[in-house]
């Protein structure tokens, strides 16, 4: 890797161990079914009388009796798993006969958040998160943006990465009514921006933040000197 780009990600230790943190769940995502014997955890659950045909809820533990019977680090990671995602098998991608530990649009979203965090890293800092998110926009969608003021700019990128699972989401909520059922390549597509965005937006909080103790240690130093 160059050294211009090793220093700009490793600028903001705390943005850098957060890519790194976010990589290494991001990873785990697809090692731990691989680690597992085909069919560990794979719907009906039928060898865990339990859960069996159970269908799970986000920001719960559903499937605890099957973690149980896990090693170390792969309970680690369905558990963390199951406390953030409902885990519903045909809302899943598969590996190795198993489902992975969070659904498709949620593994999409970690994926990309990868992306969002490095192109935060990559951008001119400022201590403006929302200049920091613009900065870090493709030079012709960043000439378009900056013709508004880098808050507007900023919440025209979110809401833009957002609303795509937004529409989807809330259209398969009201299913009884819209008759909608997303489909995993949909998920998977409206979790790219998402993520993306989520990433960015964490990022650039960072990254001002960092910009700004750069700037206050700069002025104590130059109070220093002028104060002698």
């Amino acid at each position: 890797m160059p050294s211009y780009l090793w220093a700009r990600l490793t600028w903001s230790r705390a943005l850098f161990g957060l890519l790194i943190l976010n990589l290494t769940w991001t990873a785990s995502l697809f090692i731990a079914p691989m680690l597992l014997a085909p069919g560990t955890f794979a719907w009906p659950y039928a060898q865990y009388p339990l859960v069996a045909y159970h269908l799970g809820a986000a920001n719960q533990l559903n499937y605890e009796p099957i973690w149980q019977t896990l090693w170390i680090y792969p309970r680690a990671v369905y558990t963390f798993g199951d406390l953030q995602c409902h885990q519903l098998w045909f809302r899943s991608l598969w590996i190795n006969g198993n489902q992975l530990p969070i659904d498709a649009r949620m593994t999409s979203m970690y994926i990309f958040a990868n992306f969002g965090l490095v192109a935060a890293a990559l951008a001119a800092p400022s201590t403006s998160s929302a200049q920091v998110m613009l900065n870090a926009m493709p030079g012709f969608l960043r000439r378009r943006l900056s013709r508004l003021r880098p808050e507007r700019a900023s919440a025209i990128i979110v809401v833009a990465g957002l609303l795509p699972v937004a529409v989807d989401g809330f259209t398969q909520l009201f299913s009884s009514v819209t008759h909608y059922e997303s489909t995993n390549v949909m998920r998977i597509l409206t979790g790219v921006p998402s993520g993306f965005v989520g990433g960015l937006l964490i990022g650039a909080m960072l990254v001002s933040n960092k910009q700004f103790s750069v700037d206050i240690r700069e002025m104590r130093t130059r109070a220093m000197r002028n104060g002698r």
